[in-house]
C-alpha cells in the first residue's frame, strides 16, 4: 500500500514519462516491430521518468512542479531511446569473439 501512495505522489512524473515514451516511439518505428518491444520501450521510459526525475531535478536545481514534470517527460523520451540504443549495441557486438580474444582460445 505504501508503494501505491508513493506512486500517486509522483503521478505527474509517470504521466510525463508515458507521454515522452509515446512521442519517442514515433522515431523508433523500425525498432519496435512487435507489441512486446513497444511495451518494453514504454516501460523503460516510464521507469526512467519515475525513478530519475527527482534526482535529475535536484541536480539541475529545478523546483517548479511544472518544470519537474518537463524533466520527467524528457527522461521518459530519452530513457526508452537509450535502452533501445544499448540493446542494438549489444546485439551488434560479437561478445563471444571479445571473450575469446581476452582469455585466449582463438586467433590473435
Amino acid at each position: 500500500m505504501d508503494f501505491l501512495h508513493r506512486l500517486l505522489e509522483k503521478i505527474d512524473w509517470v504521466i510525463a514519462g508515458v507521454l515522452g515514451s509515446i512521442v519517442a516511439s514515433w522515431w523508433h518505428k523500425d525498432d519496435l516491430k512487435s507489441w512486446r518491444a513497444w511495451a518494453i520501450f514504454l516501460i523503460t521510459g516510464v521507469s526512467s521518468a519515475l525513478y530519475l526525475t527527482g534526482m535529475v531535478s535536484a541536480k539541475l536545481g529545478v523546483t517548479d512542479p511544472s518544470n519537474v514534470a518537463g524533466v520527467g517527460f524528457l527522461l521518459g523520451t530519452f530513457g526508452g531511446s537509450l535502452m533501445a540504443a544499448i540493446n542494438r549495441a549489444i546485439n551488434a557486438a560479437d561478445l563471444w569473439a571479445l571473450i575469446r580474444q581476452k582469455f585466449g582460445g582463438g586467433a590473435p
